[in-house]
């Protein structure tokens, strides 16, 4: 179990790390459309695209960071109106919840990822399919945050039940 935990929180931050260049590529591909658009009078069209491909496979990255780090917002209204033995089962409804959105991102961005294989992206001649495959690889990297948030908040609720009792 501790490998998969190892494994896991490398996984979370390579792919925070990896969101973050990202987002500085992406500010930089504006910048440079602002500046190509209105100084130098000539688009260039393509840093648009692109600008916009790399925000969505940030964005795909990103979601196992924020599960890990407890950065999604939470809904704590339903679980602090029940008795504290029961508010693990509310965590562990929603994880369960959270795992199953993921593998349907997983099975149905897979399948979408072949349907556009054979189209291209005007301005920057590449499949489609790199636009869309950001979806099934981001939720797969993102299950190794929902595990270790999990775990954390099982070993939260195992030491706040022992403190209590």
């Amino acid at each position: 179990m501790n490998y998969i935990i190892r494994a896991s929180d490398i996984i979370v931050r390579i792919t925070h790390i990896l969101a973050a260049i990202m987002l500085g590529v992406a500010a930089l591909l504006v910048f440079y459309q602002v500046i190509t658009r209105f100084i130098l009078g000539d688009s260039a069209v393509w840093s648009e695209v692109l600008a916009r491909a790399v925000i969505v496979w940030g964005v795909f990255l990103i979601m196992g960071p924020a599960f890990r780090y407890g950065k999604m917002i939470p809904i704590d209204v339903l679980r602090s109106l029940l008795p504290h033995n029961k508010q693990i089962w509310v965590i562990r409804l929603v994880t369960a919840a959270i795992a199953l959105f993921l593998f349907i991102l997983i099975w149905f961005g897979y399948k979408m990822t072949l349907r556009v294989v054979d189209q291209q992206v005007a301005m920057l001649d590449v499949s489609v399919a790199w636009f869309y495959v950001a979806i099934p690889i981001g939720a797969v990297l993102a299950l190794p945050g929902l595990l270790l948030a999990h775990l954390d908040a099982e070993h939260g609720h195992i030491n706040l039940t022992e403190v209590s009792e």
